[in-house]
């Protein structure tokens, strides 16, 4: 976990130093090496909320003190410095932030509120015994409902989830385990859920992924910190201590029961592997 922290602190730094630039999270999940569906849910664990309610808090938090100390404000220059499309918009979420307007900072003895850069430190802990698997998969397309999932999202993929469920697909797929494909691209994710290797349904996406070695990691619980949590230890624990390392061309790949209904039910993770580089 030390490395991860370390790559953490530096996107913290990066983020700081372009908060008033458009900040890329496909450029954050590359320097980190991680897919985004995997970056945003270790960011998350880590410095405790997504991706991108820390920049939003960050930027009002700045905009909050750099009026507070203007001499002159000029809310339409603040409100595209810090990367809001009009000022109305900027306006609604300092008041949503610190509770008034920003025209009203100086009118009152209200206290701005201020999210700071989180500090870092490494620890060592005792550590647990795991148990997961190496397989070799063929080719293999999973069909089923495709959605994206933008950086503004709260929680990955929940609102596809959600879809999956009200468009009623896991009826139509009929199979006894559900296949979750996370794709990355520039900003965003393409979540796919459905079964393996069904044929054509009408209405439903398919998505092929090429033949791997596959690291497979077994979870009894979905409770969202507990999984990001995992997905850090996957990263920057298991993988390094097997001597593997991620295949970042090919998604992440999530498997179901098609029954979840019980609280603690088994699902997996799997992630694309090969060989750790020597020197």
């Amino acid at each position: 976990m030390y490395n991860g922290i370390e790559k953490i602190k530096e996107i913290i730094d990066f983020i700081e130093d372009n908060i008033t630039n458009e900040i890329n999270c496909a450029v954050l999940s590359q320097k980190m090496n991680l897919s985004v569906y995997e970056f945003r849910r270790i960011f998350s664990f880590i410095i405790g909320c997504p991706l991108s309610e820390y920049i939003r808090k960050r930027r009002l938090s700045l905009a909050g003190c750099e009026i507070l100390t203007s001499e002159r404000i000029d809310l339409s220059k603040i409100s595209e410095k810090y990367q809001y499309g009009s000022q109305s918009a900027f306006t609604k979420a300092f008041k949503e932030f610190h509770g008034f307007s920003p025209s009203e900072i100086k009118k009152s003895k209200n206290t701005i509120n201020l999210f700071p850069v989180p500090k870092l430190e490494f620890s060592v802990s005792e550590t647990d015994a795991l148990t997961f698997k190496i397989i070799d998969e063929r080719d293999f397309s999973v069909t089923g409902y495709s959605g994206i999932s933008e950086i503004t999202d709260t929680c990955c993929c929940e609102s596809i989830w959600n879809k999956f469920y009200e468009n009623e697909t896991d009826k139509k797929i009929s199979s006894d385990k559900i296949y979750a494909v996370y794709e990355n691209f520039e900003n965003d994710v393409r979540c796919t859920i459905g079964s393996k290797d069904a044929t054509y349904i009408e209405d439903l996406t398919t998505v092929s992924i090429e033949k791997s070695k596959w690291a497979c990691f077994f979870l009894n619980t979905v409770d969202d910190n507990e999984v990001n949590n995992f997905y850090s230890k996957i990263t920057y624990e298991y993988l390094p201590s097997a001597g593997l390392m991620k295949n970042t061309k090919l998604p992440t790949v999530e498997i179901y029961p098609a029954n979840m209904d019980n609280e603690g039910f088994e699902w997996e993770i799997r992630v694309a592997v090969s060989p750790a580089k020597t020197a």
